[in-house]
């Protein structure tokens, strides 16, 4: 009879065990060999003694390293401060709002960097003066990352409705609102970021439900038949990656059978840009930070939808300390030259609940098989 009841509880954890392994990040693996890579300072290069302007690629890494639950760079919390110290009267609006999301993620006060309240400066910004999506998407991005950020609800509608307004005929949204020598035209990154943005709205105001509805439209058309999206004519991964991050923030999967072409989903198309070594090729066939940083931040944005996790622009205090560190020693595209220079002003959970869960089902059935093998002896 013991007998029949331990292989009857060897079965149970047997099922027990598949479960919560059915429930663990689909895309794990391909989320630690590019992280790995971006964490590696031989990839990345990066100059932590230049700072002489808040570099976006080491803020956006800082970011998404930390946002999926991996070490930062020792130096990074020395550098913002020096940098933002130095450079603050140049910080645009876009500018600010990437630093907000990055020292936010990192546990940092954004009411305190090189001795300025970002918080502070981002709500003195005039967002009605803004022609670059960058200015006015961003923010609201930044704006609504912490539950308790004290942003007005006025403002952040202000900016819902210039978004609203500057939106293509087509569902898209431009890099720029006016034409500057270039014409205006729907952007595929520009849209997805504006999504993004967006995506807190979604539920509650009609015009944005409508306005998102067409942009994923128009977005859906640019999806190749590699299943990644198409910029200039070719794959972007990149591109890819923001569709993926905007898909994610809308609470959708990105392997909807509405967003796959030739049978290849979004994931398909942003994981053919990753090499064996775990860097993200660029438009030029390279490794690149700026191409790996986004194509991390899909991968683990996908695998938060995927166990129904907050979302990678959501955040919640921290309950555990990152997983496998990262040495220390060591297109979010978007503009630092040309949008209105901000008004100087100086007034996550990480880890898989079913990994846990995993673990204590596995320490159960030991004990139990363990006690009825005692009773035996």
């Amino acid at each position: 009879m013991k007998k029949q009841i331990l292989k009857a509880l060897a079965v149970v954890c047997m099922l027990s065990m598949l479960c919560m392994t059915a429930f663990a990040a689909p895309y794990s693996s391909e989320e630690e060999k590019v992280a790995a890579w971006l964490g590696n300072p031989e990839n990345t290069q990066f100059d932590y003694e230049d700072t002489s302007f808040v570099d976006s690629l080491i803020d956006w890494t800082a970011f998404t390293l930390t946002r999926a639950g991996k070490a930062v760079p020792a130096e990074y919390a020395d550098y913002i401060n020096e940098a933002v110290a130095n450079a603050f009267d140049k910080m645009y609006p876009s500018d600010l709002a990437r630093t907000v999301l990055a020292v936010t993620a990192n546990g940092m006060d954004a009411k305190n960097i090189g001795g300025h309240d970002l918080l502070a400066a981002l709500a003195a910004v005039d967002y009605s003066s803004q022609i670059y999506l960058s200015s006015l998407n961003a923010p609201l991005l930044a704006m609504h990352f912490k539950a308790d950020f004290p942003f007005d609800t006025s403002l952040k509608n202000g900016i819902v409705e210039a978004l609203l307004a500057v939106q293509q005929a087509d569902g898209g949204w431009a890099y720029c609102s006016v034409d500057q020598g270039y014409g205006v035209y729907s952007d595929a990154d520009s849209t997805s970021m504006t999504v993004q943005a967006l995506a807190p709205y979604y539920t509650e105001n009609e015009a944005v439900a409508r306005a998102v509805d067409k942009a994923l439209a128009y977005l859906q058309t640019q999806i190749g038949a590699t299943g990644a999206l198409e910029a200039w004519g070719a794959p972007s991964g990149e591109g890819t990656a923001q569709f993926i991050l905007a898909l994610c923030e809308l609470g959708i999967d990105p392997t909807d059978s509405a967003y796959t072409n030739h049978g290849k989903t979004l994931l398909d198309g942003v994981k053919s840009f990753v090499t064996e070594n775990g860097g993200a090729l660029n438009y030029t066939g390279q490794e690149d930070p700026l191409t790996t940083y986004q194509v991390l931040l899909a991968l683990n944005a996908a695998n938060r939808c995927a166990e129904n996790r907050e979302s990678v622009f959501t955040y919640v205090e921290k309950t555990e300390a990152p997983t496998n560190p990262v040495p220390t020693v060591p297109s979010v595209p978007e503009n630092t030259t040309t949008d209105s220079a901000s008004q100087t002003v100086d007034i996550p959970k990480t880890g898989s609940a079913s990994a846990a869960a995993g673990a204590f089902a596995a320490v159960l059935c030991a004990g139990a098989v363990l006690t009825l093998r005692k009773k035996d002896a």
